[in-house]
């Protein structure tokens, strides 16, 4: 038994390791909130930049059920910065959707795209 645990982890990383590229993410590096917000935009909701003319920017996630909720900058950030989103750098609103990679680490990550899930934690208080 303690055999099998063991070939189906070792195959396991063999599997992450081989389809993983040299510059992807590991999903374990994703902090709870960047997953949460990677599987919003998987499941269709619109992740917005707004931008004002006095230079504050916010990030607001508008899921498909309407409203709006704000989103932590710095989770945003570090999503772009792996290259998980893209924009589309319109002003005053971008949006920001998900690259080929960000697709595939959000798809890793949620476990069932039409589960239900507490996406709370994505929002921050400002």
């Amino acid at each position: 038994m303690m055999l099998r645990t063991a070939a189906a982890r070792l195959g396991a990383r063999l599997r992450a390791a081989l389809g993983r590229s040299a510059n992807s993410t590991p999903r374990s590096t994703l902090t709870r909130p960047q997953q949460r917000l990677l599987g919003a935009l998987l499941r269709g909701d619109t992740l917005k930049s707004h931008r004002y003319l006095d230079g504050n920017k916010e990030y607001r996630l508008h899921p498909l059920g309407g409203g709006s909720s704000p989103v932590a900058a710095r989770d945003v950030s570090r999503l772009e910065d792996e290259g998980l989103l893209l924009s589309n750098h319109k002003f005053p609103a971008a949006t920001l959707f998900l690259s080929p990679r960000g697709r595939k680490a959000a798809a890793a990550t949620v476990p069932a795209v039409g589960a239900a899930q507490d996406d709370s934690a994505i929002t921050a208080s400002r």
